[in-house]
């Protein structure tokens, strides 16, 4: 019975010590006021900087936008429907752009496979049932032959840079 309890009894003990840690020692908890001044609506928006705050910006989704979690994992097949590596990966610039969509090359079940940087604009996208399928104007040997991708650099080795 010993063995039961005292695991009960330290949980029973830990989830004490979180419920008291929600409100900071001295801080009581106060119901808002219903004379609160309503937010301004003549703030500029979108200012950002020293001393400003920044809003949050709400978004819609919009026709034709995809999910990056639908994009990596897919397959990337060339014009002959040939399947030429899987999309293993997203690249961002800084102002939220796709910059390039890392595939990978070659290997079995990710075992000598190396990665290539393609610009996410030379890519076409389709549905295959619920899968997007991505497909590219190249074949294996061009992407074999295309510079190795390598995060520890942060760029591609090699001439060349992302392929356009």
């Amino acid at each position: 019975m010993k063995v039961r309890t005292a695991p009960a009894v330290a949980m029973l003990l830990a989830s004490c010590g979180l419920a008291v840690a929600q409100t900071a020692p001295g801080e009581t908890q106060r119901a808002p006021s219903a004379t609160q001044p309503a937010p301004s609506t003549t703030q500029p928006q979108g200012t950002t900087g020293p001393g400003s705050s920044a809003q949050p910006q709400w978004y819609t989704h919009q026709e034709g936008e995809m999910r990056a979690s639908k994009i990596v994992g897919s397959t990337v097949k060339n014009s002959a429907g040939e399947t030429i590596g899987d999309v293993n990966e997203i690249v961002l610039a800084k102002d939220g752009q796709v910059s390039a969509v890392i595939i990978g090359v070659g290997g079995f079940l990710g075992l000598g496979e190396r990665e290539v940087a393609v610009s996410f604009k030379s890519l076409r996208t389709t549905q295959d049932g619920v899968r997007t399928v991505l497909t590219l104007d190249a074949d294996k040997e061009t992407l074999r032959a295309a510079p190795e991708w390598r995060w520890s650099e942060n760029r591609t080795t090699g001439p060349g840079g992302v392929a356009r």
